[in-house]
């Protein structure tokens, strides 16, 4: 791909939810600021510095959440088992709190955009490029989420010939919550789109940012409006550890690395007890970040150290295996970084990714969050170093990871989409 596009668009990138789906689209958004594109973000206003920091123009939507609010959040998705339910709460209490604000807040910001690159669940961010006119772009993170005639949904089995009969029953499963969400934009003036399995599409192109290496399903399967372009990193060359964490990945080469993102709510304390005692049990030093949940002692031990935010891309390579909540971007960073990973699973597409995974041998079986305990974490870390076998596996893997230029691929797309749309209006 060229260094700069010969016709730049304006594109607005609108996504909702916590760093995992963001982190895709700050890699996406630079590139396309590379390519001398007119780039703007929209998103809740507390991931306004990350895009800043990366050079990203920002439009903050909808209210300041405060960590309390989001880990709140968390706590009421983890208290129910049902994944319909999950997502009910999800969208009650974080999606379309002020939804009204956020709406008008969109709308306003959106103006002038030529195109818009949307993740699959802002429905209120679509909802107001639709009602503009701006062409959308929908933006997958799993495989899981698309249905096709060879896979299934996510913890369900393939049924061959039945695959088609598991999705329409999912499909109606999930109806009433697409239907809550059909209902609060109708007081918007719309719902100008479909919502289905809490997934709302773009009609003509929308681009899984995941690996083809963990789908599970081919490309050709894909329907024809959906592409798999391979994950969108963020790299960051140029990162230099503090003393500290240089210091203490000297004294310890090559630790467990423990990093639960956004996970964990206010279970933070009973967490970080767990993993200091599996780690405790298997002798074996790590570095922890602290994440949403704020993983912390104040008594590490000297074999322990806590950290706040590292480049995952730099803080994986100097592990001998991650321990993680399987979401999509930490998955990829594990896998680019050629280390086994053990899962600790919460909520959504996580179970999936781990499954994934345990089948191409760089993973145990994963731990359900409410499962965990010292005992189980140390079985499945000592499972995951053992002999090496994953290590192997995993390090073969890696170059196939790092090679597959999603960003680049789905730059491509966009650009050939926006030149169709302009030769239509000629």
């Amino acid at each position: 791909m060229d260094a700069s596009a010969p016709n730049p668009i304006r594109i607005a990138l609108s996504t909702v939810g916590s760093t995992g789906d963001i982190q895709p689209f700050l890699a996406l958004g630079k590139a396309l600021i590379a390519r001398g594109h007119d780039v703007i973000a929209l998103s809740h206003p507390f991931h306004g510095p990350r895009f800043e920091q990366v050079g990203i123009p920002f439009r903050p939507c909808g209210p300041m959440v405060a960590q309390d609010d989001i880990n709140k959040v968390l706590d009421s998705m983890m208290a129910v088992r049902n994944p319909v339910k999950q997502l009910k709460v999800l969208l009650n209490d974080a999606f379309l709190q002020d939804g009204e604000a956020y709406f008008d807040a969109a709308k306003a910001a959106l103006e002038g955009r030529e195109i818009m690159v949307s993740h699959m669940i802002d429905f209120i961010g679509q909802e107001a490029a639709a009602q503009l006119g701006i062409p959308r772009i929908g933006v997958v993170l799993t495989h899981s989420i698309i249905p096709t005639a060879k896979s299934t949904p996510a913890l369900v089995p393939d049924l061959g010939p039945f695959n088609p009969l598991i999705w329409r029953l999912a499909t109606a499963m999930m109806r009433g919550v697409s239907r809550s969400a059909e209902e609060f934009l109708r007081s918007l003036g719309g719902p100008s789109f479909k919502i289905e399995r809490f997934c709302a599409l773009g009609p003509d192109l929308n681009i899984i940012a995941a690996s083809a290496l963990l789908a599970g399903v081919d490309d050709a399967d894909l329907p024809a409006h959906v592409r798999c372009s391979g994950a969108w990193i963020l790299e960051d060359r140029d990162y230099t550890p503090d003393p500290a964490l240089a210091a203490f990945l000297a004294r310890h080469p090559r630790p467990v690395i423990v990093s639960l993102g956004s996970m964990g709510g206010s279970k933070g304390p009973e967490l970080t007890r767990t993993l200091l005692a599996a780690l405790k049990i298997l002798g074996l030093p790590a570095i922890i970040q602290g994440g949403y949940a704020g993983l912390h002692t104040d008594q590490p031990g000297e074999d322990v150290f806590f950290a706040g935010f590292v480049p995952h891309e730099y803080l994986f390579a100097q592990g001998c295996c991650v321990v993680h909540h399987g979401g999509a971007g930490t998955t990829m960073a594990a896998c680019r970084a050629g280390v086994p990973s053990v899962v600790i699973a919460f909520i959504a597409d996580q179970p999936y990714f781990a499954r994934q995974m345990q089948k191409l041998g760089i993973s145990p079986k994963f731990i359900w969050h409410r499962n965990l305990s010292e005992g189980i974490l140390a079985k499945r870390i000592r499972q995951a170093l053992e002999g090496g076998v994953m290590g192997r596996k995993a390090g073969n893997l890696r170059t196939r990871f790092r090679e597959e230029g999603g960003t680049a691929l789905a730059i491509a797309w966009i650009e050939a989409y926006a030149g169709k749309l302009k030769d239509k209006d000629r």
